[in-house]
């Protein structure tokens, strides 16, 4: 570990993105700024506001280290906790924070991720809430199973006022979302009526989004989807980026009209941004796809997104490794 600060003089590249809509194709040129800790790869997680999530590789591993950025101060700290191993939680051998909230590092910022122990092959999941004294701002996160059924894995994805959602699996049943209230422990589980698997990845206010996997042709596994679930509604309304095999959302924030929605679609190597409004009645509009490709890239995808940034990795051609991105749209 580099010590307990590290900072990170971001450098500005002018690249391209292409914006496509159903009908026309249009070219811009944006300014995009890395974000990468040091020379080992660097995936931006969650934002918003000030506070960017990330993890990096661990030298000489394959395991990940948490990281906290704050975007007006341009420095990293290692997150929830330094450590020497440069996992970053106490006792782990690698760690992710995901989905931040508002607020700073000894203040109301609350952050949820996951972390991995030599003594299971699983993720865990903790809290860390800025508020709370410092001895209790790391509260461990666990799906409560059954004796027929334990929680395997538990991976909380993102938090928003007093809920926390993500994913967990049994050993009877794999691809499960869930939803956590902070004020109560309550855990509830949240799938797409009828899918095999459901993935929570990002939450706005009442408003989750993720993908899920329903029943294909015969019976089989079919095609991932995204969705917008409407807790206030109880509505769920699905998104397929048109012609594309699977899509899937991994983050959403709230604009004038309605939301931005981050995600991923079987087009090759693209991120995808969606924006949709709300209408009248409350009821979710089509989506307007902006696909995002780093210029020169073989893959850019689409990790988080808050107001009008949005954030992934990208990786170009004839390089090994990839490199973090925060890029501005309109």
């Amino acid at each position: 570990m580099r010590g307990a600060y590290t900072r990170i003089c971001c450098a500005v590249l002018a690249a391209a993105v292409t914006i496509y809509s159903i009908a026309t194709v249009e070219a811009a040129e944006y300014a995009y700024t890395t974000l990468d800790y040091g020379t080992s790869g660097t995936f931006p997680t969650g934002i918003r506001g000030d506070n960017v999530t990330a993890n990096y590789v661990i030298s000489g591993t394959s395991e990940t280290g948490g990281l906290l950025y704050s975007s007006s101060a341009g420095t990293w700290t290692p997150f929830p906790v330094a450590t020497p191993s440069g996992s970053n939680f106490p006792g782990a051998v690698g760690s992710t924070p995901y989905g931040p909230s508002f607020g700073s590092r000894d203040g109301i910022l609350r952050v949820v991720g996951s972390y991995k122990t030599t003594s299971s092959p699983y993720d865990l999941s903790y809290l860390y809430d800025g508020a709370a004294a410092p001895e209790a701002r790391l509260k461990i996160l666990t799906y409560p199973g059954t004796a027929s059924a334990p929680t395997l894995n538990t991976i909380a994805h993102s938090t928003f006022g007093n809920q926390i959602i993500g994913n967990y699996d049994t050993q009877i049943q794999t691809g499960n979302a869930f939803i956590y209230n902070i004020k109560t422990g309550a855990y509830t589980t949240n799938n797409f009526p009828g899918a095999i698997t459901t993935t929570a990845y990002g939450i706005w206010a009442n408003k989750i989004a993720g993908g899920y996997t329903a029943l294909g042709p015969g019976g089989g596994l079919g095609l991932e989807r995204g969705y917008i679930y409407d807790q206030s509604t109880g509505v769920w309304t699905n998104y397929n980026h048109p012609g594309a095999v699977f899509t899937h959302f991994e983050g959403i924030t709230a604009t004038e009209a309605g939301f931005h929605l981050a995600g991923q679609s079987a087009h090759a190597g693209i991120a995808l941004l969606a924006s949709i409004s709300v209408k009248p009645d409350g009821s979710f509009s089509e989506a307007s796809w902006i696909p995002f490709a780093f210029q020169g890239s073989v893959i850019t995808t689409g990790n988080t997104v808050y107001e009008n940034v949005l954030m992934g990795i990208y990786a170009l051609s004839g390089t090994k490794g990839v490199q973090s991105y925060a890029a501005t749209f309109r």
